[in-house]
C-alpha cells in the first residue's frame, strides 16, 4: 500500500473490530519509531507514551471507576468506565510535554506535534497489520486519571491509542467532500 493510499484510506477501527490478541513489543516499537518521526518545530520531542497492557488494564479501569465517581456519575457509569481499557490489548496514553516560553516553538505547534506523534503510530498500526483508534473522553481530561497517570503540570493527556489486531478487513469511512473545506485566498 502506498503512503497516499494508506493515509487516504485510514480508518479508526475500535475495539468492536479487535480481537483479543496480544501485541509484541517489536510491532509496538515499529509504532514508536512512527511517532518520532512527527513534524517538530525546535526539536523538542515534545510527547511521551505511556504503554498500558495486561494487568495494568484492570487497574487502569479501576482509576477510570473511581474518577467517574469523583466526578458525580452514578455506579453503573462507573463500571462501564471501568470496562474500558479492558477492550484492547494494549492503550497507549498520548502525552503532550510542552516547554513555556520555547523562543521557536509556541505550546499550541507542541501540542501538534505531540498529536501528530500519536496519528503517526495510528497510521503505522494499520501500515503493519495491526488495528488502532485514538480515544479520549473524560478520562482523558480527568484530574484523577491524570494524576495516577502521572501527567505533571506542564503536560497534557491528549488521549489513548488502543491496540489491537483486526477481527476483519475494514474500509474507510466514508469522507466529506473535501471541496466543501477549501478555499483560496488570492489577496
Amino acid at each position: 500500500m502506498s503512503a497516499y493510499d494508506l493515509v487516504a484510506k485510514r480508518a479508526s477501527i475500535g475495539p468492536k473490530l479487535q480481537t483479543g490478541d496480544d501485541v509484541s513489543d517489536a510491532e509496538l516499537e515499529k509504532l514508536y519509531e512512527a511517532a518520532m518521526t512527527a513534524p517538530d518545530h525546535g526539536n523538542l520531542n515534545p510527547f511521551r507514551f505511556t504503554v498500558i497492557r495486561g494487568a495494568a488494564r484492570e487497574k487502569l479501569g479501576d482509576v477510570f471507576a473511581e474518577a467517574a465517581l469523583k466526578r458525580g456519575e452514578d455506579q453503573a457509569a462507573a463500571d462501564i468506565a471501568r470496562t474500558k481499557p479492558m477492550r484492547s490489548p494494549v492503550l497507549i496514553a498520548v502525552i503532550a510535554t510542552v516547554t513555556p516560553d520555547h523562543p521557536k516553538a509556541p505550546p499550541i505547534e507542541q501540542v501538534l506535534t505531540a498529536g501528530m506523534a500519536g496519528y503517526n503510530m495510528v497510521l503505522a498500526a494499520q501500515a503493519t497489520g495491526l488495528a488502532a483508534i485514538w480515544l479520549s473522553g473524560p478520562p482523558a481530561y480527568d484530574a484523577h486519571v491524570l494524576a495516577s497517570l502521572g501527567v505533571g503540570e506542564n503536560e497534557q493527556l491528549l488521549g489513548f491509542v488502543y491496540v489491537g489486531r483486526p477481527k476483519r478487513d475494514v474500509s474507510g469511512p466514508r469522507r466529506a467532500d473535501w471541496r466543501k473545506h477549501v478555499s483560496e485566498w488570492t489577496g
